[in-house]
């Protein structure tokens, strides 16, 4: 029975000695291996690996995986005084376990520590930085994005030699005015709105005025040409009709006088006229004589 016991407690001691010197390194993790409190190696490849066992050496697990540390909204001033409110993230991970753990031990103290670290930075960015080149519309003229790239190179550096972390981005998720701000900012941009409204329609105004202008200018002149080309018909209808009478006087005068006198016997008589006039009047030649027939008419 003694035998027994001494066969199972030694067989309980080398499960232990086993498991504890035994460990599973899975690809999400970095195992710094420590000796009475001492790091001595870092195992950084997935799979078995094998230590002292307890309480020589202990394994402390750091996970490598990328970390997305969420910063709290902070107000920060521009270089032209401007207040701006900022909420920026952190992208990072563990560069060097051994440093890390004499550092800041764990994730938590870390962030901590990177969000002090982060906001520092990011403040003292914009603070060289015009309003101007982080709040426009034109992409050319936006600092944004170069401003955080700074801004990662410094954390970047400063992290990693002080606490073993790699800092791969720091961007902004957000940047805006503050809540007090606002109604003023708002009101600011309305007036500047209303500003070049005014100018649209003053420009409007003007280059209606002027097309109007244009538009009469050439009505006029196209009524002017109108009026002259038909002048010029008219004078030339004139000079026709004028050629006409002319020609067919040339062939019959005696006709042309009498038709001439008939169309005014038309005009000048009817029921009720009355005159009064000597015999030999040239308008009652055809009352005492006919008309003598011309060699055209024969």
């Amino acid at each position: 029975m003694r035998k027994y016991l001494i066969f199972l407690g030694v067989l309980i001691v080398l499960v232990y000695l086993a498991s504890t010197s035994m460990l599973a390194v899975p690809a999400t993790e970095q195992v710094v291996i420590t000796q009475f409190g001492k790091p001595v190696r870092v195992i950084a490849d997935s799979g078995l690996a094998f230590k002292w066992p307890d309480p020589i050496q202990t394994a402390v697990r750091v996970d490598s995986r990328l970390q997305l540390l969420q910063l709290e909204p902070a107000e920060f001033v521009t270089r032209d005084r401007r207040n701006l409110v900022v909420r920026s993230f952190v992208v990072w991970r563990v560069q060097d376990p051994e440093k890390f753990l004499a550092s800041v031990r764990d994730a938590t103290t870390a962030e901590i520590r990177l969000a002090d670290l982060a906001g520092s930075e990011v403040g003292s960015a914009i603070g060289r930085t015009p309003l101007s080149s982080l709040l426009t519309a034109e992409v050319e003229q936006n600092q944004t994005e170069s401003l955080f790239a700074g801004v990662t190179e410094s954390v970047r550096a400063r992290s990693t030699e002080s606490f073993g972390i790699d800092i791969l981005a720091v961007r902004s998720s957000r940047i805006g005015f503050p809540q007090q701000n606002l109604k003023a900012i708002y009101n600011r941009m309305s007036s500047e709105r209303e500003k070049i409204a005014r100018q649209y329609r003053a420009e409007g105004q003007e280059q209606a005025a002027r097309i109007k202008a244009e538009t009469e200018l050439e009505v006029r002149k196209l009524l002017a040409e109108a009026r002259r080309d038909s002048q010029i018909v008219k004078g030339q209808g004139e000079a026709e009709a004028a050629k006409i009478y002319a020609d067919a006087y040339q062939q019959n005068a005696e006709y042309y006088r009498f038709y001439r006198l008939m169309d005014a016997y038309d005009k000048i008589l009817n029921k009720d006229t009355q005159f009064i006039l000597s015999t030999d009047s040239p308008l009652l030649k055809y009352f005492w004589s006919p008309p003598v027939e011309s060699d055209h008419e024969r």
